[in-house]
């Protein structure tokens, strides 16, 4: 048998397992009323990826600086947008300095690989992303998996601690207080990858807030934009010295040409919005629809707006999600190897711009869906 064959035999049998994918394409913004109908599993938690100060700010560095950077960070891609949104980001979430990266998992693989030495022994929930997984497996240190928020059975003397804020698939937190702890105990170094926290919880800095306000922040806080933010790219808040370590020999920063200007300009804006009182007002509708979309849901309680739908085997999870798309509902089936085979999942999110009306409609469409996709 030669390459091609394999190949082929491989997709046919990812196929027949029920776990090939396609992806939905969109003609229109990430709003809750697309063109197919309602969206439940966008990450554009604050309805912010359309808002005119983001839009504005990407046009206005679009006819300054054009379409790309033209470079990395370290040749010629460093434009002074990308100095201010970094000394935005680490003054708002009260770090020394901050390290803009060009995507969240390009974020996650320069940490770990770059912090994990052979003199490191990491530690990481079972549970964690797969860029923090691929960063683990990158990095030249002794690396410990331990059961999902099950903090007592933490490898004995951890030096660097790697948690999920709000983990990306069930939505649970990360006992990021706990942790603190450990690592004070430990002289250990916490990082904490908030993706799906920065913007949705508390007042938007994410699980750590209180620990940020408490003097006790992780070593390491990694955010995204591409999702509360509405935008793209990623950061890493951390100090002076382990922001100048990264510029210059994190790999994927010396060699990941940086992000463009209109992407930095409305992260940039959407930081300020975040900020503001109307970043709060917006935070608090999103805090509103999380909790009727739970209760709806008997989901438990919480602030992060990721809510599964657990199915089971893959093929219902396919038949529950083709179900709600019939009925002009897009939440899509989670399946091996997002997820454990035999534990898909309908991965639910909301928006702050959904109405009450909206989410009712879901929930009744999903109680639909199950009752008549029994197995």
């Amino acid at each position: 048998m030669n390459f091609r064959q394999r190949l082929s035999e491989r997709l046919i049998a990812w196929d027949n397992a029920g776990l090939r994918r396609y992806p939905h394409t969109f003609s229109s913004a990430q709003d809750p009323h697309v063109k197919d109908g309602f969206l439940f599993a966008s990450s554009n938690y604050l309805s912010l990826s359309t808002h005119p100060k983001l839009v504005e700010a990407a046009h206005r560095a679009l006819d300054r600086y054009g379409c790309g950077s033209g470079g990395s960070r370290l040749t010629t891609g460093t434009l002074d947008l990308h100095r201010e949104l970094e000394a935005e980001i680490a003054e708002w979430l009260g770090y020394e300095d901050c390290v803009l990266f060009s995507s969240g998992f390009i974020a996650n693989l320069a940490v770990l690989s770059t912090f994990g030495d052979s003199s490191v022994t990491i530690s990481s929930d079972e549970r964690n992303h797969a860029s923090l997984i691929d960063g683990c497996r990158l990095a030249r240190a002794d690396v410990k998996v331990y059961p999902h928020r099950q903090l007592g059975k933490l490898p004995p003397q951890p030096s660097l601690i790697v948690t999920d804020g709000v983990f990306s698939m069930d939505g649970t937190v990360a006992d990021v207080d706990h942790l603190s702890t450990v690592r004070e105990n430990h002289d250990a170094m916490l990082v904490v990858d908030d993706a799906h926290g920065i913007g949705t919880l508390f007042d938007g800095r994410g699980c750590c807030a209180p620990l940020i306000d408490s003097g006790r922040a992780p070593d390491i806080l990694i955010g995204t934009a591409s999702k509360a933010l509405g935008s793209e790219g990623a950061f890493v808040a951390c100090d002076h010295t382990q922001a100048e370590i990264l510029r210059n020999q994190g790999r994927p920063y010396v060699f990941t040409t940086s992000n463009p200007a209109p992407v930095i300009a409305a992260t940039l804006a959407a930081v300020r919005i975040l900020r503001s009182a109307e970043g709060q007002e917006r935070i608090t509708r999103l805090h509103r629809n999380v909790a009727h979309l739970r209760s709806g849901l008997d989901a438990p309680t919480g602030q992060a707006p990721i809510i599964p739908i657990h199915i089971g085997s893959e093929q219902r999870a396919l038949s529950v999600a083709n179900y709600l798309s019939d009925h002009g509902f897009i939440a899509p089936a989670i399946r091996y190897p997002t997820v454990t085979k035999g534990k898909a999942i309908i991965r639910a999110t909301v928006m702050a711009d959904h109405s009450a009306g909206d989410i009712d409609d879901f929930i009744s469409a999903v109680k639909d869906a199950l009752q008549k996709n029994p197995t």
